[in-house]
């Protein structure tokens, strides 16, 4: 079997809900992909640059299968299947530019999990496009 790795970068759209996105995203969405065929781990990142002015995160989602492409598939109809169930944050962006390559890690540990999830049930058009776009490779 293969490794591979699939790197994804975000923002959160809402400053005010930062420490909720970074709730839900180490507490309810990680876990969630971790369904995914050939999934093994994943570490999230936060940008440290000091001269950006919001947070961008990165994760490092890892997997050992013999078609890489296949489990990255399979993750991502997994994270659109959150929204339909209503957990998938409504405050996630694209980064359409990437920061500096200084990152530090971010720990679970150190994030409460929240306690419900109400979030809505549409997938936001940039993101549908993009995992589309993504399905559609192979």
């Amino acid at each position: 079997m293969a490794n591979g790795v699939f790197t994804v970068f975000t923002r959160c759209t809402d400053p005010d809900r930062e420490e909720e996105f970074n709730r839900w995203y180490s507490h309810t969405h990680l876990p969630d992909l971790s369904a995914a065929k050939g999934f093994t781990r994943s570490r999230r990142y936060v940008s440290v640059d000091p001269e950006q002015t919001s947070p961008i995160y990165m994760v490092l989602y890892e997997f050992e299968s013999d078609d890489i492409t296949a489990s990255i598939q399979d993750l991502l109809r997994i994270a659109m299947s959150e929204f339909a169930a209503g957990r998938h944050i409504d405050c996630v962006g694209p980064v359409t530019e990437l920061p500096s390559q200084i990152w530090q890690e971010i720990d679970p540990a150190s994030l409460k999990p929240l306690e419900r999830l109400e979030y809505p049930t549409q997938v936001p058009e940039t993101i549908r496009r993009r995992v589309e776009g993504i399905l559609q490779r192979q």
